[in-house]
């Protein structure tokens, strides 16, 4: 059973987290055994994000959970799994495993005598466990509580030292320091490797900190809430980024302490409240003197990425995630805030486009198809991808080449074509609306450039038939593509080798812009009157380096429904967008689902309330 097939859309975006990490190399673990001790949700968020990883990368790991008896529930899932086995008592565990992975003392606060004695009892059996099972190595995960009190503005790295008092207040601050110095000694003692991941607060549905899930379920709720009139700072971290620096620890940690927080994720509660306000409606939360107060601190996460780690949510993505999967809705997820609400007003302006672009080729016999995320958007979703602010056609070159030389005639008068301007040096075609604006931060460099809302028409180029000749065309063809946009964006060439770079930034000086563009435009066609070529490559667009592809998949077209239009695709949709996506009714995930152009200055003029006449 592939546990992606049984996740729901939250779920596999934090269990799959560490492995979109482009600075963890995943392929040295493999063949290790694991325990991860923990009867919490975040221990079931561990060993499904370490199943994960055996599920993608065959790494060949064995997961064993180690838990008391009462929280076999939350691993029922996944209990009937080769590679997986639920152990009740330490006799069940494997001897001498690889990694020990402790989360028993993210569990709970435990700010009374009573919980601090059940800890401290925990602590010295599971110090007796490990000694038994002689791990190679150890990664406790504590909290930032072991800090204690921080003074105002204090960010606090992890050998410096806070505020401790000899009282109830400072219990957990008491704990949290004598587990760790417990699995210090022990690892001097029997010799084994340890990491210490101190997590900053804990931002999911299934958060450690009562603080944490009092919000998200008075925001679930429509609820108002009180926070405590407070300005010190307190680090979050979302579930995400706490897997990924749980990975890196493990992969590339020393015998020391770390801290882990995410990006823009260090606020007050009074900064919390103001963000939660505007993110959320019919919701009012305040702050009170008696209100919630947060547990934690600000804490310093620099250690920890210089191993590599980089925080990927904000505590912004963090709170309305964590909102919707505690709904837990089937219904897709995206970010509501894309493009200040116009992002529907602009995938109705698409729509429009798309429109106007299937009359013209129907009035004169050309053939295309919707293209990209376009296409896939149609087959996927009957229409566009939700976070989707672009549209893109495609044709082949004949029909591109008609197409163009009609295109003046028949567009209307407040369209302009962008494909030969002195300023504008696509290698496709481009249509704007005038009169408005939707600059992107690379567009926005160009003083003189139409800047205006726009739709993107590319053609599919035939190559050879020879293996090596088509290799070296289309090499050919996206070298010269990157030798005109450096040049027009002036910028070094970085090719694969030294020299490459050496000879293509040489040639980027000393031809110019109008030259390396005859070259790539004479490249990208070259093979255009060939009679029987069989395979076709995006000359034009983003997809050039993943080579070629039949001919034929683009020989029929067929009409299916698309914003309740009808709009053309290949017939052999699926053999395409599989070359182009792998899997491609996988959908991205829930944490990367933001509009995929970086706009710096929107206008939509007199399109602001555009809807299309269907």
């Amino acid at each position: 059973m592939l546990l992606k097939s049984v996740l729901n859309q939250f779920e596999r975006d934090w269990a799959e987290a560490p492995m979109r990490d482009k600075n963890l190399d995943l392929s040295k673990f493999i063949n290790k055994s694991i325990i991860v001790s923990g009867s919490s949700g975040i221990a079931r968020a561990v060993v499904i994000s370490l199943l994960s990883v055996n599920d993608k990368l065959n790494s060949n790991n064995t997961i064993y959970a180690f838990c008391k008896e009462e929280a076999n529930g939350i691993f029922a899932l996944f209990s009937n799994r080769s590679d997986f086995n639920l152990c009740n008592s330490e006799s069940l565990l494997p001897a001498n495993a690889d990694l020990f992975i402790e989360t028993y003392f993210l569990e709970a606060e435990f700010n009374n005598l009573d919980k601090a004695k059940d800890m401290l009892h925990l602590c010295f059996d599971q110090e007796k466990i490990i000694s038994c099972i002689n791990p190679s190595k150890v990664v406790l995960l504590s909290d930032n509580s072991v800090y204690g009190r921080l003074k105002p503005g204090f960010v606090i790295s992890e050998n410096e030292n806070g505020c401790i008092a000899c009282n109830e207040n400072y219990l957990p601050t008491m704990i949290m320091q004598s587990v760790e110095n417990t699995y210090f000694s022990a690892a001097k003692q029997y010799g084994f490797d340890i990491s210490v991941l101190r997590c900053s607060t804990i931002i999911s549905d299934f958060s450690n900190s009562d603080f944490v899930n009092n919000i998200i379920r008075a925001i679930s709720e429509k609820q108002n809430l009180k926070l405590c009139n407070s300005n010190l700072k307190v680090s979050y971290i979302y579930i995400n980024d706490l897997l990924t620096a749980l990975f890196y620890v493990i992969i590339k940690g020393e015998n020391t302490t770390y801290n882990a927080c995410s990006d823009n994720a260090t606020v007050s509660n009074t900064e919390l409240t103001v963000i939660i306000n505007e993110l959320f409606e019919n919701t009012e939360f305040s702050t009170d003197d008696n209100g919630l107060n947060a547990d934690g601190c600000a804490v310093c996460n620099t250690k920890l990425k210089q191993l590599g780690f980089e925080p990927c949510v904000d505590v912004k993505d963090a709170l309305l995630i964590a909102v919707h999967a505690y709904k837990n809705s089937d219904e897709v997820f995206m970010f509501p805030d894309a493009y200040d609400g116009k992002l529907e007003t602009i995938q109705n302006i698409l729509l429009g486009f798309l429109l106007e672009i299937d009359r013209i080729c129907k009035k004169h016999n050309i053939k295309y198809f919707l293209a990209g995320g376009t296409l896939l958007g149609a087959v996927r979703h009957k229409g566009f991808i939700p976070w989707d602010d672009d549209a893109d056609v495609m044709m082949l070159r004949d029909d591109y080449d008609k197409f163009l030389k009609v295109l003046p005639y028949e567009l209307p008068a407040n369209f302009a074509i962008q494909n030969d301007e002195k300023t504008s040096h696509f290698p496709f075609t481009k249509i704007r609306i005038n009169d408005t604006v939707f600059s992107t931060e690379f567009s926005s460099r160009f003083d003189d450039i139409h800047n205006g809302i726009f739709f993107d028409v590319l053609a599919q180029d035939q190559t050879s038939n020879n293996k090596l000749l088509r290799k070296l065309h289309m090499h050919a063809t996206a070298s010269t593509r990157w030798l005109v946009l450096d040049k027009w964006r002036g910028t070094k060439v970085n090719a694969n080798g030294k020299f490459s770079s050496f000879v293509a930034n040489i040639l980027k000086t000393i031809l110019p812009l109008s030259i390396l563009e005859k070259i790539q435009n004479k490249l990208m066609s070259q093979f255009k009157n060939k009679k029987n070529a069989n395979f076709l490559f995006d000359s034009m667009g983003r997809n050039i380096t993943r080579g070629e592809f039949p001919k034929q998949w683009l020989d029929e077209a067929v009409y299916v429904d698309f914003e309740n239009v009808k709009l053309p695709i290949p017939k052999e949709y699926d053999k395409y967008l599989s070359y182009l996506y792998g899997d491609y009714m996988e959908m991205i995930p829930v944490s990367l689902r933001h509009v995929s152009h970086d706009i710096i200055r929107m206008d939509l003029g007199e399109y602001s309330e555009y809807e299309v006449k269907k």
